[in-house]
């Protein structure tokens, strides 16, 4: 059971019109497609599309880690490989499976690389479900759901336009959307927060996205204001790493308060994981960007441990693929609660994406099918 052959494959994904969030617009995103290879024929599938603003490295030392780990891999006994990912990954691993995992990843470097971990881990995920003919999911919870609850992510900037993209979302089956906020007036913000909840009525769900954009007097008087249209909850409100703010706001705000762009600095993730308020926890959800987190795996351990402290997780795609959404979906099915929508159904904001895919949302759902690992082709053309 042993890796013949892996690839990696470089992605340019275009976006149909500029995505803005209060950390920027984005009209590209750019990564890699790791393929492996096994001695029966199967192919496992991975994707690192970095996001360094967002906590990943760069584009550069993403291809260079991969590069170097792949090209130790080939050849490799297929337990030695997991093991050694696992290594790298998980905090209770033995001294001798991190030596495993420092041989394994063929690069020594300081600086976290979880878009790579990502990738390398979610291919060999893919190929070790594919030999035990198994949905992925199966190998992250016994109890894994079929369906995941998806919300639509609303680009517009202009309220009129916008309140045309929040009807057609609904009448496609969501019923639960997001909106980017900061970055621009609260007047502004207000008016397109308006002219959603107008268009769309009261029983849609509605949840806004900061991604850290306002300090803390700026966030209580935007949650002032912006609660009067019956928010589920706010992503990010403050700076990532003020985590008192964050408790805060929290402990004021008419609706639940997720912790985003804070999980990717790992002291924050300890720190808001253990923390011991007296008065619960420090937030209520926790959003879980597999690519940040480095892969499923450590994000499975951060959802858990979430759940134990009484905060909901749900999962969101950083902008990502096909390959990488398809990973994300069947961690969104094996957390402890499908509660919360995720944030998976971005595939409407890419110029080129698929129309024939199995994680396209239908009726504002993602079904998993029961299929072997993915359940993805390893063609291309199809997937990309």
């Amino acid at each position: 059971m042993r890796i013949t052959d892996a690839t990696l494959t470089p992605l340019h994904l275009a976006l149909a019109q500029p995505l803005r969030t209060a950390r920027g617009t984005y009209a590209t995103r750019d990564g890699f497609l790791v393929r492996l290879w096994d001695d029966e024929g199967h192919v496992g599938q991975g994707e690192a599309m970095p996001l360094p603003e967002f906590g990943t490295e760069s584009l550069a030392m993403t291809h260079t880690v991969l590069r170097g780990w792949l090209g130790v891999l080939k050849g490799q006994a297929l337990e030695d490989s997991v093991e050694g990912v696992e290594a790298t990954l998980v905090p209770s691993a033995s001294e001798e499976q991190r030596q495993r995992g420092a041989r394994l990843r063929g690069i020594e470097t300081e600086e976290p690389i979880p878009a790579a971990q990502h990738a390398l881990e979610l291919a060999l995920l893919d190929l070790v479900a594919q030999r035990k003919g198994v949905p992925l999911c199966w190998l992250l919870a016994e109890e894994a759901r079929q369906e995941v609850f998806v919300n639509a992510l609303l680009s517009a900037e202009d309220p009129g336009v916008l309140s045309q993209e929040a009807r057609a979302a609904v009448d496609e089956g969501y019923q639960t959307l997001k909106l980017k906020v900061a970055g621009r007036s609260l007047d502004a913000d207000e008016a397109r927060v308006r002219a959603v909840r107008e268009a769309v009525g009261p029983r849609v769900r509605l949840r806004l996205d900061a991604n850290g954009g306002w300090s803390e007097p700026e966030a209580n008087r935007a949650l002032d204001r912006l609660g009067w249209y019956d928010l589920e909850l706010v992503e990010q409100p403050t700076p990532p790493e003020d985590l008192q703010a964050l408790w805060r706001v929290q402990r004021r705000a008419p609706c639940l308060i997720a912790a985003d762009e804070t999980l990717a600095m790992p002291a924050a993730v300890r720190t808001l994981l253990t923390m011991d308020l007296g008065g619960g926890p420090a937030v209520g959800a926790v959003v879980i960007k597999p690519m940040v987190l480095g892969g499923l795996l450590p994000s499975m351990v951060v959802a858990l441990r979430a759940a134990h402290l009484g905060m909901h997780a749900y999962v969101t795609s950083s902008i990502d693929g096909v390959v990488a959404r398809a990973g994300a979906a069947h961690l969104a099915s094996a957390l402890p609660s499908g509660e919360l929508a995720s944030g998976l159904a971005v595939g409407r904001l890419f110029a080129d994406e698929p129309k024939d895919h199995p994680y396209q949302p239908q009726r504002g759902l993602v079904r998993l099918r029961d299929l072997p690992g993915l359940g993805l082709s390893p063609d291309p053309g199809r997937e990309h």
